[in-house]
C-alpha cells in the first residue's frame, strides 16, 4: 500500500464534499429519484469521484489508527493487527460523521479510533468480561498501577494507588481485585489453580456440573452457561449474557444469583428445581 501525504484542512473539506456528493449520486442511481437535473452518466461520475475521493481521505488517515493501535497493543499487549483492524472500523465510522466545517478531521479521528480502541481491548480481547466503562476502570488503574511501580521501584499498595488516582481505596481495591468469571469446564483439565471464590466454586461443581444444570430451571441453566462459558466458549458479562437471551442485565444478575444459589444447595443436599 503505498502513502498518501496527510492532508490540508482544505484538502480534507474538498474531499469530504466530493464523498457526500457521491453518496448523493449513488442513492439516487439506486432509487431512481431526480431531485436535480442529471443524467445517468454525471451521476455515474459523480459517484466514482466520491468513492476514489473516500480511498484518497481513507488512506491519508491509516497512519493514524496504526499509532493508536500500536500505542494500545504496548499497553495491553494485545495484537496490534487485531487491534488496527478496529481502529478501521471506527475511523469509517468517524468519515462518516465528520463535518469539515467544524475543525480539523485528525482531532476528531483520534478521540473516537481511541475510545474504541480502549473499549474492544476492555472487552472482547482483554477477557475481563465486564462491560466496557467497568473494564476500561479496570485497565487504568492497572496500568496506573504499573507506572507509579515503575517510577517508585518496587509495588505500591492500594493506599498509594488510591492517592494518586484521588478515588476512595475501597472502590480501588474491589476494581483491582476482580477476576473475570472461570469457565466451569476449564477446571476439571487443570487450566485453572488460583484459589479464588470464582475458581473454588469452579471446582466445586465441576464434577456434577452437566447433572446439576439439566435439573436447574431453564432461564437459570441458560444464564449459568454463558456467564461461565459451560459447554464451550468464554465467558460472557452481564450486558452480553442479557443481549444474547434477551432481557436486561438486572434480571440476568438475578438469575445468576438464584441459579447459583441451588447449585450450592445441591451439594448439601436434594435440589428442588422450583421457581
Amino acid at each position: 500500500m503505498d502513502e498518501v501525504e496527510l492532508l490540508s484542512a482544505e484538502q480534507e473539506r474538498r474531499l469530504a464534499r466530493t464523498i457526500e456528493a457521491g453518496v448523493l449520486a449513488e442513492h439516487l442511481l439506486a432509487t431512481g429519484e431526480r431531485p436535480v437535473a442529471a443524467s445517468m452518466a454525471e451521476l455515474n461520475a459523480l459517484a466514482a469521484e466520491g468513492r476514489r475521493a473516500w480511498e484518497h481521505f481513507w488512506l491519508a488517515n491509516v497512519r493514524l489508527v496504526w499509532m493508536l493501535a500500536g500505542a494500545e497493543a504496548a499497553r495491553t499487549r494485545l495484537s496490534a493487527e487485531e487491534l488496527f483492524q478496529e481502529g478501521c472500523v471506527a475511523l469509517a465510522g468517524a468519515m462518516q460523521r465528520f463535518d469539515p466545517e467544524r475543525g480539523r478531521f485528525s482531532t476528531y479521528a483520534v478521540t473516537r479510533v481511541r475510545r474504541h480502541l480502549v473499549e474492544v481491548a476492555a472487552t472482547r480481547f482483554g477477557e475481563l468480561a465486564l462491560p466496557p466503562s467497568r473494564a476500561i476502570q479496570v485497565w487504568r488503574l492497572r496500568g496506573l498501577r504499573a507506572r507509579l511501580d515503575q517510577e517508585h521501584r518496587r509495588e505500591v499498595g492500594v493506599s498509594e494507588l488510591a492517592a494518586d488516582a484521588q478515588l476512595p481505596a475501597p472502590w480501588v481495591s474491589s476494581v483491582l481485585n476482580y477476576r473475570c468469571p472461570v469457565p466451569l469446564d476449564g477446571v476439571e483439565d487443570g487450566r485453572f489453580t488460583e484459589d479464588s471464590s470464582v475458581a473454588s466454586d469452579a471446582r466445586l461443581f465441576a464434577t456434577q456440573l452437566r447433572d446439576l444444570l439439566a435439573r436447574v430451571p431453564r432461564a437459570e441453566a441458560d444464564v449459568l452457561r454463558l456467564r461461565y462459558g459451560v459447554g464451550g466458549g468464554e465467558p460472557h458479562s452481564l450486558a452480553m449474557v442479557a443481549g444474547r437471551l434477551r432481557m436486561s442485565p438486572s434480571t440476568a444478575r438475578r438469575l445468576e444469583l438464584r441459579g447459583l444459589a441451588r447449585l450450592r444447595q445441591a451439594v448439601a443436599g436434594p435440589l428442588t428445581a422450583t421457581g
